[in-house]
Order: structure tokens, then sequence, then C-alpha cells
């Protein structure tokens, strides 16, 4: 790897998973600010800590920065970095309101910064397969989409009270929408731009939380596909599948073991597939990596993306208050 110098902004978990996949990439020097607590909690080493993040990229070559810090505090660090022409990759989503997204795009173009969001599951490999699928008609178009996603907020960070958690409170960012969007962005780049969106749900568990936890939705896409998703934060049993119903044949994927099933009609055959799920986030990093290193590398994970599907979340958390569908 060309680049050796890394900024990480928030060392949580995700931020700590990121370190440990820089260290597996050959990244030597990462940066952050002091926090003996999480250092302790996710035993990481070998990181150099100071005391602020302006110390920092004063003081010292920053070649790219990871921004892993609340939703809500996104933008503000990714343009600070942006002006100092640090190329970013950023945690999803990339902020939970659209105020300061022109400003930053205007600086990513002037820099010509490079920007990665953290979307993983494009690199899915079953994924990857069921959009090529779609993309060549292999079954025919697409009659249906049936999305589902669920866990179990209090379990995802044991170390911690997810009543303190970014994802717990609607200031920091939090929300099944936002924290789950990971759905609505598979689902844009699979299916494309949609026409249409309607949220029904809220607030319906005993989580101490001050945001959504529950919710279907109802995407309209292209040629009127109806899309359902279904997404909440109480499931015991964690849930990530997707069901497509085709033309010429239909679609299962459990995205937690990897087990895609493609029946089609015409020719009779159920083909079951066991995809080994690598470490997605690495997938994602080492592409980042390769864009910066050479720079006409196009990005997976965009910030026109990002900012699509981020209006699309956005829009999704007005029709719950409105309680009516919104168009596009």
């Amino acid at each position: 790897m060309l680049k050796k110098n890394v900024l990480i902004v928030g060392l949580g978990s995700a931020g700590a998973r990121h370190v440990k996949n820089l260290k597996s990439l050959g990244i030597k020097n990462i940066y952050t600010t002091i926090n003996k607590k999480r250092k302790r909690r996710f035993n990481l080493k070998k990181i150099i800590y100071l005391k602020n993040i302006d110390y920092i990229i004063n003081n010292h070559k920053i070649d790219f920065a990871i921004i892993s810090n609340p939703t809500s505090e996104h933008l503000k660090f990714s343009i600070k970095l942006a002006k100092k022409n640090i190329d970013l990759f950023i945690e999803k989503p990339i902020s939970n309101n659209l105020r300061l997204i022109h400003n930053f795009k205007k600086i990513v173009k002037k820099n010509k910064i490079k920007v990665a969001i953290g979307c993983q599951l494009r690199f899915h490999p079953a994924l990857v397969k069921i959009k090529e699928i779609i993309n060549k008609k292999l079954l025919g178009k697409p009659l249906s989409v049936y999305a589902d996603v669920g866990e179990y907020l209090p379990n995802w960070h044991p170390y911690e009270d997810y009543r303190k958690s970014y994802v717990a409170k609607q200031k920091l960012g939090g929300g099944v929408i936002l924290t789950l969007i990971h759905e609505i962005d598979y689902l844009y780049w699979l299916f494309g731009k949609f026409k249409s969106v309607f949220a029904i749900g809220g607030q319906h568990t005993s989580l101490k939380i001050d945001t959504e936890d529950n919710i279907c939705c109802l995407l309209k896409g292209n040629n009127d596909l109806p899309i359902l998703l279904r997404m909440d934060l109480w499931r015991r049993n964690k849930t990530r599948c997707l069901n497509i119903v085709l033309e010429h044949g239909q679609i299962d994927l459990n995205l937690i073991n990897g087990e895609l099933n493609i029946l089609n009609f015409i020719k009779k055959t159920k083909v079951k597939t066991k995809f080994l799920v690598s470490n997605l986030q690495k997938e994602n990093m080492k592409h980042f990596l390769n864009s910066i290193n050479f720079r006409q590398t196009k990005e997976v994970t965009s910030l026109q993306d990002a900012e699509y599907v981020l209006k699309i979340a956005l829009n999704l958390k007005d029709s719950l208050k409105q309680k009516h569908s919104i168009k596009v």
C-alpha cells in the first residue's frame, strides 16, 4: 500500500474494527484522539493517541481519514478534513440530515477528494450475483421484492448501556431507519431509484430510546416495482434476508449465513449456493485504499449514492410523521 498514515475519528466498535482491518492491510501509522477507556475495551495496541484532531492534522501528514463517530457529527468532521485535502472513508449513513451536504460536495469537488461510504453489503458475493442476474435479465424482470432486517439493540454492544448509544438518540442520528440503512442502500443498488416511499410504525417496543424502533415500508421502484422492507431493533433472532419474485424465477437470500437459492421456472432448476462471507468491511476498505492510491478507480460506495440513500431514509422518517406516501 502506498498510503500509510490514517486518522480515525471516533473509536467505537466500528472504529475498532477499522483499526484491526487496517493493520491487516499493512497500514502502520494509525492516529486517533486520546480515549484510554476505549483502548482497553477493544484491546487496541500500537495506535498513536494524541490530544485532539486539530493537533493531529496540523502536525502530522495524514493520507486519509475514517469518520466513524456518531452519525450527526459525520459531515462536520468530514468538511474539516476535506479542507485539508484528506481523502475520506465515512461510515454509513453519511449524516442524519442534508444541511451540510451541498457545502461538503463543493469542497470535495474543488480539492478532488476521494470519498467512500461504509456500505459493505455491496461487496457481499451473493448480492453481487443477484445484481448480475437482474442486470442481465437472466430471470426476466422483477415483479416484487421483500427485504427483512432485525436485531435486538441491547445485545449489539454488551460493553455499553444501549440507552446511551447513538442508536438510541434522535439528535445523534439514531433510530432503525438510519442505523440499518444498509437495506435501503442495497435495494437502491439492485433496483435503481424509487418513485415514492411510505412507512408505518414508529417507537412501538419497550426499548428506552427516543426514536423509531420498528417499521414496515413500501418503496415504489422503476416500472412501479413493489418493494416491501421491514426493519426493527427488537428481533432476538438476528435476521437479514431478501426475497425476489421475477418473471421466470425466484431468489431467496439469507445474508446472515450466505445461503442463496435461485429457482428457474423455465429450466425447472433450483440452485442452492452457500457463500463463505468474508470480512466485508475489509473488502470495502481494500477497494477504498486502491482508489486513493490509484486515483482513476471508481468508488463502489460513492458520495452521490450516499446522498440519495440518505434522502430516501429521511423521506421514510417524514412519511412516518405525516402518515402518507411521499414522492421522491
